[in-house]
């Protein structure tokens, strides 16, 4: 005898492990671009808000942490609005693609959240940042400013 093999229909619990999943898999890419923009806008605040260059400076490197296409584009040197549509559409674009394969890597765990996904991100956003230091580390060493 053979037991019948019903297909029942997976039911999913709000806020459950495989809803959190899905969540992670859907909105994964905008927190990523959120945290670019939130960072952008931060150190846009910090610019507006104080007259001195120290300051100044600490503001446009974490403008950079959040469009770190900026001085790919030459922005520090050269501006313009094209040089910053670009350096601005190219970094959410980045953003939004580390949020997704932090997502991605997070989903295959067993257990998944936003706690994770947040470990994952900053892996991949640290070396976005390092590789801004090191680019304005360059730019102002070639243009004689350290």
């Amino acid at each position: 005898m053979t037991p019948e093999i019903t297909s029942r229909r997976r039911r999913i619990v709000p806020g459950g492990i495989v809803d959190l999943k899905r969540r992670l898999g859907r909105q994964g890419g905008l927190a990523g671009v959120g945290v670019g923009a939130g960072l952008a806008a931060f150190g846009a605040l910090v610019l507006f808000a104080t007259d001195n260059a120290f300051l100044g400076a600490i503001g446009y490197l974490i403008v950079s942490f959040g469009v770190p296409l900026l001085s790919l584009v030459g922005v520090p040197a050269v501006t313009g609005s094209a040089r910053w549509g670009l350096a601005i559409i190219g970094s959410a674009a980045l953003w939004w693609t580390i949020g997704q394969l932090s997502a991605a890597r997070v989903r295959k765990r067993v257990i998944a959240g936003w706690r994770e996904w947040a470990t994952e991100f900053v892996v991949f956003a640290g070396g976005v940042w390092v590789g801004v230091v090191f680019g304005l580390l360059f730019a102002a060493r070639s243009l004689g400013a350290i």
